[in-house]
């Protein structure tokens, strides 16, 4: 994440309207396998950032809507902002469900910024302006 509050500085000043940013729950947003339910602190500092600034907070997850829930009241404990989220469906790989995800928050009108995730499928064939990757401890953090 280094670097990335300078980032939202420099994208406002270029304009646009509708902006918004994309997170990740699981060991993105929170610390999901290694210290549930805190928040991962450079994560939450960006997104409140973005959303000080007017930007829309997305959420994109893996997680299948009857497993949303507790994603949900960790975001909001820890302080997040989320505009909606957007889930994975039964049989779609997650790599396409977050792509068909970002496509959907682009129909809404919003133009994608930035979009934070630990896992490569997080960032699977693009619709988004900039990419903060996480570190994903050798996938054991899925």
């Amino acid at each position: 994440m280094k670097g990335s509050r300078a980032y939202l500085d420099r994208r406002i000043a270029k304009g646009g309207r509708r902006l918004a940013i994309v997170l990740d729950i699981d060991n993105t947003s929170i610390a999901t396998h290694y210290d549930w339910p805190k928040p991962v602190e450079p994560v939450r500092r960006f997104a409140a950032k973005a959303h000080r600034l007017g930007i829309a907070v997305f959420v994109v997850t893996g997680r299948h809507r009857a497993q949303l829930r507790p994603g949900q009241r960790a975001l909001e404990r820890a302080g997040y902002h989320v505009r909606s989220y957007c889930t994975h469906r039964k049989g779609e790989t997650v790599q396409r469900s977050k792509l068909r995800c970002r496509k959907g928050i682009e129909r809404r009108g919003y133009r994608i910024i930035a979009n934070v995730g630990n896992r490569s499928t997080d960032f699977w064939h693009g619709h988004y302006e900039r990419g903060f990757k996480l570190p994903s401890y050798g996938r054991r953090l899925s």
